[in-house]
């Protein structure tokens, strides 16, 4: 835009982003925001450079022996209507206010500076009803897509998308249609697969990127983008808003959509395959008696909730397990960054372990309760912990059989957990408490004396096969 106004190319343009209030004007509706560059913003660059090029025009026009009217700015040059060879470089005429002044017009003052300001005569104040124009020219979007619902999966599948915009005069026909497909993709995300969700009890279920799913590349399909132009006469270069049209019309028109394909009238964000599965099979049946798992221990709070079992497998009897399980020696040497132990009671531990979840790493106080013995075969194990990232309460029952000249460990445990610590989300949470666990079997068998056995899923083995960890 201020090239353009100043005869200059784009990168003969340096936009300087620094900003001081003491110095440089300003008002309180500086700035760019609201999908106003093009109509405000710009707009306002506009008018300033206009001035500068006039202001040049008159300072040339003396030096070139014509009217400031026959003054054309170009390539780098101002120079005389109709013999482009009578002429002055950019640099030499815009120098000549700040190191010549004296050979300025007269009545111009010194420098080529210029500080423009522009509100448009739509935006009055409210009137005597207390009503208001919010904008000075508004932007047209016309959206239609064609979609296919698996009946299986319930998974949605965006065919086609056309969007028609009406953005007035587009200043960056490029930048226009990549302001268009930002917005849509990011629409697509908020129609099809983002969520904040909540447990029952409050706590925060999506705080990482595992369970906050956002769309990728391979998810947003390509638009095709029409535009149909009309120029407003209520800015500067006549160009109205374009950036946020596709966040408000896209959401509904998939939505539409997929109500049309379901013959549905009420339906709501996101339409993941688990909302829509409901509408095309009904609600869930519960499972048979015979697959119904036996429902695990609850704890009574409000942190997040957390649940497992698992088997190990230690080389060495029953006996000796039991008696390493209340050693606060061996529970110093196989919990995972235990600092330090005491036994402060009779089958009672008080700890200091340092737990990374996620990007979260803190130190916990426990207080760790041994109860139910039935020697050597089982044990509840119950605790709390507590720390500046958050706090945690659980407990579980612990199994010990004899099994192939060792000792087959069993356990299944509940707890709940709050603080910042609940916000890393539910499946890192999950995965960070499996870690721990087979890292705290691990060294107990090693300790033992004997290498690790865990029975390990086939899911487990496949990602192992091929270079995972999970």
């Amino acid at each position: 835009v201020a090239a353009d106004a100043l005869g200059l190319r784009p990168d003969q343009i340096t936009v300087n982003l620094e900003h001081d209030t003491q110095k440089d004007g300003w008002s309180i509706a500086a700035g760019n925001y609201s999908s106003r560059f093009g109509g405000a913003v710009a707009g306002t660059v506009h008018l300033a450079a206009t001035r500068i090029s006039e202001r040049l025009s008159e300072i040339a026009a003396r030096q070139l022996n014509v009217s400031a009217e026959d003054i054309i700015l170009s390539g780098g040059r101002l120079y005389a209507r109709g013999n482009p060879d009578n002429s002055l470089s950019f640099g030499r005429v815009a120098g000549a206010g700040h190191w010549s002044p004296s050979g300025l017009p007269e009545g111009m003052a010194p420098g080529m500076r210029e500080t423009a300001s522009w509100s448009p005569d739509q935006l009055a104040a409210p009137g005597e009803d207390d009503r208001i124009n919010g904008s000075a020219a508004y932007g047209f979007i016309f959206d239609f897509c064609g979609v296919e619902v698996d009946e299986v999966t319930a998974r949605v599948r965006i065919d086609k998308y056309v969007t028609m915009h009406d953005a007035g005069r587009r200043l960056n026909p490029a930048l226009v249609d990549g302001q268009i497909r930002g917005a849509f993709a990011h629409a697509v995300g908020a129609a099809l697969y983002e969520e904040l969700a909540y447990g029952e009890d409050g706590s925060f279920l999506a705080g990482t990127f595992a369970d906050y799913l956002v769309p990728t590349a391979c998810e947003i399909p390509e638009p095709l983008i029409l535009h149909h132009d009309s120029a407003t006469d209520a800015t500067p270069l006549g160009a109205k808003g374009v950036a946020e049209g596709n966040c408000m019309s896209t959401p509904v028109c998939l939505a539409n959509a997929v109500a049309d394909a379901l013959s549905i009238d009420d339906i709501s964000l996101p339409m993941t395959p688990a909302r829509l599965a409901a509408h095309l099979h009904g609600a869930e049946r519960p499972p048979s008696a015979a697959h119904q798992e036996v429902p695990k221990r609850a704890l009574a709070g409000k942190g997040r909730g957390l649940t497992g079992s698992g088997v190990s497998l230690v080389p060495a009897a029953p006996e000796q397990v039991w008696r390493m399980l209340l050693d606060p020696d061996t529970l110093a040497a196989i919990i995972p960054g235990c600092e330090s132990i005491e036994r402060v009671g009779e089958n009672a531990f008080r700890a200091v372990a340092v737990i990374r979840i996620g990007p979260i790493k803190g130190r916990f106080r426990a207080e760790i309760q041994m109860s139910e013995l039935e020697a050597p075969t089982a044990l509840t194990l119950s605790g709390s912990a507590t720390g500046p990232l958050g706090s945690g309460a659980g407990s579980g029952r612990v199994y010990l059989v004899e099994e192939d000249g060792g000792t087959r460990v069993s356990y299944e445990y509940s707890a709940e957990i709050g603080g910042k610590v609940a916000a890393v989300g539910g499946r890192m949470i999950d995965g960070a408490a499996r870690i721990l666990i087979s890292e705290f079997f691990k060294r107990f068998t090693a300790l033992a004396g004997g290498a690790a056995h865990e029975k390990v899923s086939l899911w487990r083995r496949i990602t192992r096969l091929f270079g995972g960890t999970r």
